[in-house]
């Protein structure tokens, strides 16, 4: 993941950075999607800012200090408060091109939250509507007009650039899907997408599996996402920093790092039910042979553990989850 706040730029370390942040209460998990290419070359400069000296968080032993003295040093000191864009925001056109909804009701609404004292707006960057039609055809004017109207009414901006489809979880209407050309070579190859052990795929997010796969019109998914980023970061350059202050790269399904367990709407899940492993696309199973053959368990990588439960299983009672010979504590389950 890769911002420039402040008028510093940094980058951070794929599995480190993730650890951090995990801890903090961020809407969006972030990924580090390989080596990117202008991350490394130094068009950015790594430099990490020290927010220490600048936000001081009061002990409890400082409770002696009277309570004037407090409210006069943390007088200035505001949390700063974004508002989520609706995720209805965005609709198609007669031709099928994306739109913003309703352009002067938000705009009116964007000045309302600046009087209020909102500090800035979320936006998600969707690869769905910026290479919509076709692989390297980026049409950021959608982005463009928003990210000014959000500008021009003093706001800031966080955005996330998600990589899902949100179709499924707002019941098709005003959702954005993956990329049309995505979705293509999806009704051909399924395997593109999770799947669960029957067979059943997920068309909210490509599978891990086809990460350095070259399957989508010549590349790898993780190619599809830096080519993505390196063209909003030339797009949006001027905004980095200044109007942008925060940058968020999903990570999976509705942008977190996971599987899609726990679908809803076609009667397959129904709450509280723990889910099902989505690993059973064939380039993932590849994956679970080739690792299973250098431990030297070339058994262990002909299917996923057979004691998990299913979708609506409860924790209790489901073997793999609990403590025993046969749970993820096994090891057959620490290696899975």
């Amino acid at each position: 993941m890769a911002c420039k706040c402040g008028g510093y730029y940094y980058t951070l370390n794929a599995k480190a950075s993730f650890d951090r942040d995990l801890a903090k209460t961020r809407k969006f998990l972030l990924r580090n999607v390989s080596v990117i290419r202008m991350f490394t070359s130094g068009f950015f400069r790594s430099k990490w800012r020290s927010i220490a000296g600048k936000r001081r968080i009061l002990s409890m032993d400082a409770r002696e200090k009277s309570r004037s003295t407090i409210l006069e040093s943390s007088k200035d000191k505001r949390v700063p408060i974004f508002v989520m864009m609706p995720v209805d925001i965005f609709t198609l056109d007669a031709s099928g091109c994306p739109r913003i909804r309703k352009l002067k009701a938000l705009t009116v609404s964007l000045k309302a939250l600046k009087l209020a004292g909102v500090h800035g707006i979320g936006v998600e960057v969707w690869w769905g509507i910026v290479e919509r039609f076709s692989p390297f055809d980026y049409d950021w004017s959608l982005y463009e007009e928003l990210f000014k109207l959000i500008s021009d009414s003093g706001l800031k901006l966080h955005v996330a650039l998600s990589f899902h489809s949100n179709i499924h979880s707002t019941h098709g209407k005003g959702g954005v899907s993956l990329p049309l050309w995505i979705l293509e070579i999806g009704d051909v190859n399924k395997d593109i997408y999770y799947r669960d052990q029957q067979g059943f795929s997920n068309n909210d997010y490509l599978t891990l599996g086809v990460d350095h796969v070259p399957l989508l019109s010549g590349r790898t998914a993780l190619q599809c996402y830096e080519d993505f980023m390196l063209s909003f970061v030339n797009k949006f350059e001027s905004f980095i920093g200044t109007v942008i202050e925060e940058i968020s790269i999903g990570l999976g399904p509705s942008g977190e790092l996971r599987y899609p367990a726990h679908p809803f709407g076609d009667g397959r899940w129904k709450f509280p039910g723990i889910g099902e492993f989505q690993c059973y696309d064939k380039y993932m199973m590849e994956d679970l042979k080739m690792a299973a053959c250098r431990e030297g368990k070339p058994q262990w990588g002909d299917k996923g553990p057979q004691n998990a439960g299913c979708y609506n299983s409860l924790p209790s009672g489901v073997p793999f989850f609990e403590e025993g010979k046969e749970s993820f504590l096994s090891d057959y389950g620490r290696f899975f």
